[in-house]
């Protein structure tokens, strides 16, 4: 399959999927963006517009790049089969690719961001190779409650075993980072490998080494966010990312490796952050000791560093589901040290729809044979409860039978019997 064809191919399937609401949704993100990046005086849709136009104009090195010969020809096609199967303009076509570069790169960069009034973001993740019954993997997402939770209530981590169908998928979880007026890639044309997984080497599945060489190089092209990344052997390596700065820490003696949201625990990176985060304070006339940006980003390391210490712990051990599961539950120490987290913040333990919520929480086996999922979600904003006051549900992956000592879990009330994870396709 030639470029072309194969940007002809991802437009038409990404024109397919864009659904009825793709405009409306569009505008909602555009008036978010305008709430929070004040300091944005132009007008949001033509600087969007205008941001695709200068990815796709902006050449990269192809000697550093030799994978990316060729690579416009796909860009290029791709939009084209967007416009002609959804009849979109510019705008929409700029928002499907280029949004996030737009918000991460350009805006994030070029203005301070009103986080303090907007929903946080938190997030967790934990892979332990060696558990009990097999490979088992944790979960939290963290967001402020949504006006509507009726999609929550009904989550399922289905997505988790269509993920890992043909094995472990090379990439266990990943987070949102957070650094206030960021640095601007120096390139910005689209060459995120995790966008485009073509332009990934084969080998790069099988050894972690090639895959932080791999994506060390193609550093600018995607993030930020921290990754949980893992090969076919099963070695599973973190990576912490900023915009334009990357770290990597392979996994201690028992395998196993947790990453969390808006923080790092590489002191470069770190210390990158909170150099930012006194540059905002100067900005908004803040003290340091008041800052929200490094109360908040200081908070959610200190979550980190246990974090790993209770994934550590556990995987020394031999962990079953229940103990990957109680990981992402913990709740044992105060605010901001706590893993799972019930709309707390420094200034109250009142628990606030705007703080950060475990909103749904896994606990999984993602390896034959005893493949399997426990999970819950926050049902009611209304009357809103902690995470980890519902009762989790069983969900057995396809073609697993049940195994007494997990009917004996449901007969005993600790969980409750869901339908089993269907493939969505063969």
């Amino acid at each position: 399959m030639t470029a072309r064809e194969r940007g002809l191919k991802r437009g038409r399937e990404a024109g397919a999927g864009a659904g009825r609401n793709y405009q409306a949704a569009m505008q909602a993100e555009l008036a978010s963006c305008r709430i929070l990046f004040p300091t944005m005086k132009e007008d949001m849709a033509a600087a969007l517009i205008e941001c695709d136009r200068q990815r796709l104009a902006c050449e990269p090195d192809y000697a550093k790049f030799p994978e990316l010969r060729g690579h416009a020809d796909l860009l290029r096609a791709e939009r084209q089969a967007f416009r002609e199967v959804t009849g979109f303009g510019n705008i929409e076509t700029a928002y499907q690719f280029s949004w996030w570069y737009f918000r991460t790169r350009w805006l994030e960069c070029r203005h301070l961001a009103r986080w303090d009034i907007y929903l946080a973001q938190g997030c967790t993740n934990v892979f332990i190779p060696d558990g009990r019954d097999g490979v088992t993997i944790s979960d939290n997402r963290d967001i402020g409650l949504p006006d509507d939770l009726s999609e929550l209530a009904k989550w399922r981590p289905d997505i988790i075993f269509e993920r890992n169908r043909n094995g472990v998928y090379f990439c266990q979880g990943g987070v949102s980072s957070a650094v206030v007026l960021d640095d601007e890639p120096s390139c910005s044309f689209p060459a995120d490998p995790f966008t485009y997984d073509h332009l990934i080497p084969p080998e790069f599945y099988d050894d972690i080494d090639v895959m932080i060489e791999f994506l060390t190089r193609f550093n600018e092209f995607w993030g930020p966010g921290n990754k949980l990344l893992v090969d076919s052997k099963m070695r599973a390596v973190i990576c912490e990312k900023t915009n334009c700065l990357v770290a990597w820490r392979k996994a201690g003696p028992s395998g196993a490796v947790a990453i969390t949201a808006c923080a790092y625990l590489d002191r470069k990176l770190h210390e990158h952050q909170m150099e930012r985060c006194r540059k905002a304070a100067a900005i908004k006339g803040e003290t340091i000791e008041d800052s929200t940006e490094i109360n908040y980003h200081q908070g959610s390391r200190k979550r980190y560093r246990r974090l790993t210490e209770l994934t550590e712990r556990a995987a020394m051990g031999k962990p079953g589901i229940w103990d990957a599961l109680a990981i992402v539950a913990d709740h044992a120490v105060p605010y901001p040290d706590r893993v799972c987290l019930a709309g707390e913040s420094k200034n109250s333990t009142k628990r606030n729809p705007r703080e950060n919520w475990s909103v749904v929480q896994f606990a999984a086996v993602i390896s034959d044979p005893y493949r399997r999922a426990i999970y819950r979600s926050v049902q009611s904003r209304a009357e809103p409860r902690p995470v980890y006051e519902y009762t989790p549900k069983l969900m057995l992956a396809a073609g697993v039978k049940m195994r007494p000592e997990w009917q004996a879990d449901i007969d005993a009330g600790r969980c409750e019997l869901a339908a089993p994870w269907v493939p969505l396709s063969n």
